[in-house]
């Protein structure tokens, strides 16, 4: 996306298109930077808008990435799962695909719910229930789980990809220490360290 002249929104139509151009640059420099790294500042110039016009629709760095998780996660609730496939391996591919909405899970309770008023908190969590049920209510159907399973399953995914995610990104210099053997054994490769663990929890159901 290239940068443009500020000219302010207007009509609905106008605001909705807006507010996806600061997503997706939210999104382009967060598949780059570290969540610290990012300023509000470059997101503003890279939409094309001032930075007091982005606080109009994202009054901080938090509210806005809690904004583009939510849009992943809009996407993900309603993606094709692989069909003949156990729940676990269901799952598991679709999170997978989708590294920006892991990435972000991974710090969406140490940093992105940090920085928010109660009212912005509660309106959050709600978003975020209301599409754990969207996404429990396909479990159900198309897996046999009853309501307390899926959605006991779906938070039990959640911590995983936080885990997964966490111990499969380490930082530079340790990642250069663990290449080679012995100190490889503790190499995680997110993928199968999700697999595994979304395997376990099927099988505790």
């Amino acid at each position: 996306m290239n940068s443009c002249p500020f000219q302010r929104a207007r009509s609905p139509e106008q605001k909705a298109e807006r507010r996806a151009q600061i997503l997706e640059a939210a999104a382009m420099f967060f598949a780059e930077q570290r969540f610290a790294a990012i300023s509000l500042a470059a997101i503003a110039r890279q939409s094309g808008v001032t930075k007091a016009a982005l606080y109009r629709y994202f009054p901080s760095k938090e509210a806005l990435f809690l904004a583009l998780y939510l849009n992943e996660l809009d996407d993900m609730v309603v993606a094709p799962l692989a069909q003949g496939e156990p729940l676990w391996a269901a799952i598991s591919e679709l999170l997978i695909g989708r590294p920006l909405f892991c990435r972000l899970t991974s710090i969406l309770h140490t940093v992105l719910e940090h920085n928010l008023d109660e009212p912005q908190a509660r309106d959050f969590k709600q978003a975020l229930l209301a599409q754990f049920v969207h996404l429990a209510g396909r479990l159900e159907n198309e897996f046999g789980l009853e309501g307390d399973q899926a959605i006991r399953f779906l938070m039990q995914t959640q911590q995983s990809v936080i885990g997964c995610w966490a111990v499969s990104q380490p930082a530079p210099v340790v990642a250069a220490v663990i290449d080679a053997p012995p100190l490889d054994v503790f190499q995680v490769v997110f993928a199968d360290a999700l697999r595994s663990q979304l395997r376990a929890l099927q099988a505790a159901l």
